[in-house]
């Protein structure tokens, strides 16, 4: 049984039967896609370790006045 359906005048995607999605059957399309998809991921991973290095600076620095203060107050 086949569970697609041909789009009248398209040759580059289906339609899914059971979920109604259409579907994109260009090799060349889906590869550009995973490309993309990866470069978005290799954007988000990096972003996230960014934002990760500024929140243990901000601790780093919170650490430096804590010790700054009590240095000041023991003299």
């Amino acid at each position: 049984m086949n569970d697609s359906i041909r789009i009248n005048g398209r040759e580059d995607i289906l339609r899914d039967a059971n979920s109604k999605a259409i579907i994109k059957t260009s090799l060349q399309e889906k590869e550009v896609w995973l490309r993309k998809k990866e470069r978005d991921n290799k954007i988000l991973s990096n972003e996230n370790e960014i934002n990760k290095v500024k929140e243990e600076l901000s601790e780093v620095k919170n650490i430096l006045n804590e010790i700054k203060d009590f240095l000041r107050k023991s003299n």
